[in-house]
């Protein structure tokens, strides 16, 4: 089956085996001339499903491995796969990291549960970041976690934070050198060497463009207002 989806405003066109893909991109569908065309291969499939611990469909196994192909191209159009929860709150962006079931998830729950429909779930695990030299935006996809957390949009990013469970809450603004081991390894890396290597040039470029947190938190509400008062009132 060939169609074609619009991720972070380019046109990808998709040859896939199975319906499920389709299915799943279809609130994505586009007509316009594709930038790039990915497929995957049957012995990827099997080594998707024989990676994890559960039995996933060979139509959702190949899901996973559709992406990862657009993730193989992305770095060439300035953007990437990034692992973490994106938020609008007036405007303004705000991506929430850290290692799965760190916590990110009931986090932006938080913003959501206290500010209500002011604040807008751009997508709930895996965005597509564009970074370049006037800002970084994050894009919604269907890859949005197991809740489905993404509502088509995408928004400037004015925060990046990354999330440690913590017994007391407390948030600062950190030097992004001393925390690239965590944050490297929230972002795609494609195994093609030159991809790699631009890949790395747009991680440096993201944390210069966008100001790094790191928050210390429980899940209650002392732990959003701690983020939200800093991350709000950056300006």
């Amino acid at each position: 089956m060939e169609f074609s989806v619009n991720f972070s405003n380019l046109n990808i066109k998709i040859n896939s085996k199975y319906d499920y893909v389709y299915n799943f991109c279809r609130d994505y569908l586009s007509e316009e001339t594709p930038d790039f065309a990915v497929e995957t291969t049957d012995e990827k499939i099997d080594n998707e499903i024989a990676s994890v611990d559960f039995e996933p469909s060979r139509g959702y196994a190949e899901s996973i491995c559709i992406y990862r192909e657009i993730a193989e191209r992305l770095p060439e159009f300035n953007r990437c796969v990034f692992h973490g929860a994106v938020i609008e709150y007036n405007k303004k962006g705000f991506l929430f990291t850290a290692p799965s079931g760190t916590g990110k998830t009931t986090h932006i729950r938080l913003w959501k549960k206290f500010l209500g429909d002011s604040v807008e779930i751009v997508n709930g695990d895996k965005p597509i970041l564009q970074i370049e030299e006037d800002g970084v935006t994050a894009w919604a996809t269907p890859y949005a976690g197991k809740e489905k957390y993404q509502n088509h949009s995408s928004v400037k990013l004015s925060g990046m934070c990354l999330i440690k469970r913590g017994k007391e809450n407390r948030i600062e603004k950190v030097n992004a050198g001393e925390h690239i081991t965590e944050i490297i390894s929230q972002i795609y890396m494609p195994y093609e060497p030159l991809q790699s290597i631009k890949t790395l040039e747009l991680l440096d470029r993201l944390l210069k463009e966008v100001p790094l947190y790191v928050l210390h938190c429980d899940i209650s509400e002392e732990a959003f207002k701690t983020s939200f008062g800093a991350l709000v009132n950056e300006d």
